[in-house]
């Protein structure tokens, strides 16, 4: 008798904990960065752009969104929400916001063919407070590996609502304002190398 109580308790036990184990799992979302650049400048269809995988800090090397404290330290926040690295992503853009620019986008160098190389450091991809901090460090080089241009370019774009996707579309904002100071900048450049 003891043996069959044993195992009645057993078995409810074993029902409730199933039971209180049954609520739903929380499905993940990720983010990707959208933008919608225009560009102000004048087009400029130069031959070839190669870009390149943009650099970044260690911490943004991999797929962490980052948050500025109120000691200016940065902390990796509760879970990895991008699609991509912010590299990846980063160099997606790039290369569609090139084929406005250039008549040919690659990310590897061509041979034997006249090309610019640009390269992207990511200095900052935050958030800080209600607002998406983005600082983009830019160098354009020509096919004998000669620097033509340097700028970096800084912008914070205020969150309008809470959480990962209002941040991850302000980073989108922030990245277009970038890239329309950029088009602005560069046309002068690529004008005078052609």
């Amino acid at each position: 008798m003891k043996v069959i109580t044993r195992l009645f308790f057993v078995l409810i036990t074993a029902l409730v904990l199933t039971a209180c184990g049954n609520s739903q799992t929380q499905t993940k979302k990720y983010f990707r960065i959208n933008t919608t650049e225009a560009v102000n400048a004048e087009s400029v269809k130069a031959d070839t752009l190669v870009v390149k995988r943009p650099t970044a800090l260690s911490i943004l090397g991999g797929r962490p969104m980052v948050a500025t404290k109120e000691d200016n330290s940065l902390v990796q926040l509760s879970n990895h929400f991008w699609l991509e690295s912010p590299k990846v992503l980063l160099q997606d853009i790039l290369k569609t916001w090139a084929e406005k620019h250039w008549k040919q986008i690659t990310y590897q160098v061509p041979q034997q063919q006249a090309h610019h190389i640009l390269n992207t450091r990511i200095l900052a991809f935050e958030k800080n407070q209600n607002q998406a901090l983005v600082t983009l460090e830019f160098s354009l080089y020509n096919e004998d590996n000669q620097l033509l241009f340097t700028t970096r370019l800084s912008q914070q774009q205020e969150l309008t609502g809470e959480g990962y996707k209002a941040f991850a579309k302000a980073i989108g904002q922030a990245i277009d304002t970038i890239l329309n100071q950029l088009s602005e900048q560069l046309h002068h450049v690529i004008k005078s190398t052609d």
